[in-house]
C-alpha cells in the first residue's frame, strides 16, 4: 500500500466518524425538540380539560348552582374545537413554531387573567380565549412534527405527539383536581400560567429558526380554506367525522358528568379524589399501538371492538352505585375510545388528496371535540330532569349513532370489495 493509499483510507475512516457523530448529533437534537413538542401538546390540551374536575369550587367561588360550572368546559371546548377550522389551512400557510410561541404566550395570559376573574361572565369569557388560544398549539405541532421527523421515525414521533394530546386530558383533569384540593383553583391556574411563560420561552429558543422559504406553501389562503370546505362534500369524509362527533358526543358526555355524579351522593367526592379516579384514562395509552394493531387484525375490527367496549364501559359507569366498577369503566371507556378514534382518522387520511390532510385533522379534531362540547352543554336539561341515568342513555344512544355509521361504511367498502373482484 502507498502513501496516497494509506491517506486516502485515514480521510475515509475520518469521514465515516464525522458522518457518525453528526448523525448521533441530530437525533439528540431532534430528540429534545420533540419533547418540547409533545410536553406544549400536552399542556394545551390540558388547559382545555383542566375545569372538568373542579366544577364544586368554581360553583362555590362564584356562588352559582353546580350545574352551571360545566359551562366553563363547555365553551373553552366548543371555542378549541371551532378554532381548528380556521387554524388547519392557516397551518399549511405560516411558521408553525412561531404559530407555536404566539400561542403559548396568549394561553399563558388568558389563564393567568381567569383566576382573576370578578364573575362567572368574566370567567366565561377567558375561557373562550383559552380555547382560541390552546388550539393554536396542536394545531401547529401536529403538522410540524409530520413534516420534520425522519421517514424512518416519523411513525415513532407522530405516535408520541398524539399520545401528548392524548395524555394532557387526563393530566388536566388529574393535575387540576390535586391543586385545587391543596392550593384552591385560582393560585393553581396561576401555576399553570406560569409554567406556560417558561414554555413559551424554551420553545421559542429550541424551535424557532430562520423561515425557510422553499417550505413556504404559496397557494392562497383562500384557495386551502375552499380545499377544506371541499371535504364536507365527500360522503364517506362526511360520514367519517359524524362518527367521531358521536362518539365524544358520548364519551366527554359522560365524563363530564361524572363529576356531577362523584360529588354527589353516594360518593360525594372532593376535587381531589375526582382528580384521582381520573387516573383510570391511562388506558388511553393504547392510542399509539393502534395503527400497528390495525394492520394483524384490521382496522375496522379494532373500531368495532373499541365500540362495544365504549359502550360497555357506559352500563358499568352507569346502572351501579360501585366506585370498583365505576373506575373499571373509566378504564375500559379511554381504552375503547382510544383505540378506535386514531384509527377512524387514518381512514379519513386514506380518502383526502395528501394536500388535504391538515385541514382534514383539524376537521376531525372540530367534530371530536366539538361533540364532547356540546355534550356538555345540550345534557344539562337531561341531568337536571332524569340525572345520571338519563345521562348514561342518552351517551349510551350517541354511541350506537356511531356504531351504526360505521356499520354502514364497513357494508359499503364490502360491497366494493365484491363489485372489483366480479370485474
Amino acid at each position: 500500500m502507498n502513501a496516497c493509499e494509506i491517506y486516502e483510507e485515514n480521510i475515509t475512516e475520518e469521514m465515516k466518524k464525522q458522518l457518525a457523530l453528526k448523525i448521533k448529533k441530530d437525533s439528540v437534537n431532534y430528540r429534545s425538540k420533540i419533547i418540547i413538542a409533545c410536553t406544549i401538546n400536552l399542556l394545551a390540551v390540558s388547559a382545555v380539560f383542566m375545569t372538568q374536575s373542579i366544577f364544586l369550587e368554581l360553583s362555590e367561588s362564584f356562588k352559582i348552582d353546580i350545574t352551571q360550572a360545566r359551562f366553563s368546559f363547555s365553551i373553552v371546548s366548543l371555542f378549541y374545537s371551532a378554532s381548528f377550522f380556521f387554524l388547519g389551512p392557516a397551518a399549511d400557510k405560516f411558521d408553525l413554531p412561531k404559530i407555536a410561541v404566539t400561542g403559548l404566550l396568549l394561553l399563558a395570559i388568558t389563564v393567568f387573567y381567569s383566576s382573576y376573574a370578578a364573575s362567572f361572565s368574566l370567567f366565561i369569557i377567558a375561557m373562550a380565549l383559552m380555547g382560541i388560544c390552546a388550539a393554536l398549539i396542536p394545531a401547529s405541532m401536529f403538522p410540524h412534527t409530520a413534516r420534520t421527523s425522519p421517514k424512518n421515525k416519523i411513525g415513532i414521533y407522530m405516535g408520541s405527539i398524539v399520545t401528548a394530546g392524548t395524555l394532557g386530558v387526563i393530566f388536566g383533569r388529574v393535575s387540576m383536581g390535586l391543586l385545587t384540593s391543596i392550593l384552591g383553583w385560582k393560585f393553581s391556574f396561576r401555576i399553570v400560567s406560569f409554567v406556560l411563560f417558561f414554555l413559551s420561552a424554551l420553545t421559542f429558543l429550541s424551535l424557532v429558526k430562520k423561515h425557510d422559504e422553499k417550505s413556504k406553501n404559496h397557494q392562497k389562503l383562500t384557495r386551502l380554506y375552499a380545499n377544506s370546505i371541499r371535504l364536507f362534500f365527500n360522503p364517506k369524509i362526511l360520514s367519517l367525522l359524524l362518527a367521531g362527533f358521536s362518539l365524544f358526543f358520548g364519551f366527554l358526555g359522560m365524563v363530564t358528568f361524572l363529576t356531577y355524579r362523584l360529588t354527589a351522593p353516594p360518593f360525594n367526592f372532593s376535587s381531589g379524589e375526582v382528580g384521582w379516579i381520573s387516573f383510570a384514562g391511562i388506558t388511553a395509552l393504547i392510542a399509539p399501538f393502534a395503527g400497528n394493531l390495525s394492520r394483524k387484525i384490521g382496522t375496522h375490527k379494532i373500531i368495532f371492538s373499541g365500540l362495544l367496549i365504549c359502550l360497555l364501559s357506559f352500563q358499568l359507569m352507569g346502572w351501579f352505585q360501585s366506585i370498583t366498577l365505576t373506575a373499571s369503566g373509566l378504564l375500559l371507556l379511554f381504552l375503547g375510545v382510544y383505540a378506535c378514534q386514531p384509527l377512524v382518522f387514518l381512514l379519513i387520511g386514506q380518502n383526502v388528496p395528501k394536500e388535504s390532510i391538515g385541514s382534514a385533522s383539524s376537521l376531525y379534531i372540530l367534530f371530536c371535540i366539538g361533540g364532547g362540547s356540546l355534550s356538555s352543554i345540550f345534557l344539562g336539561p337531561v341531568w337536571l330532569s332524569y340525572g345520571w341515568h338519563g345521562i348514561t342513555t342518552i351517551c349510551s344512544i350517541s354511541l350506537l349513532i356511531s356504531l351504526l355509521i360505521m356499520s354502514v361504511i364497513a357494508s359499503k367498502r364490502g360491497e366494493n370489495r365484491v363489485r372489483f373482484s366480479i370485474t
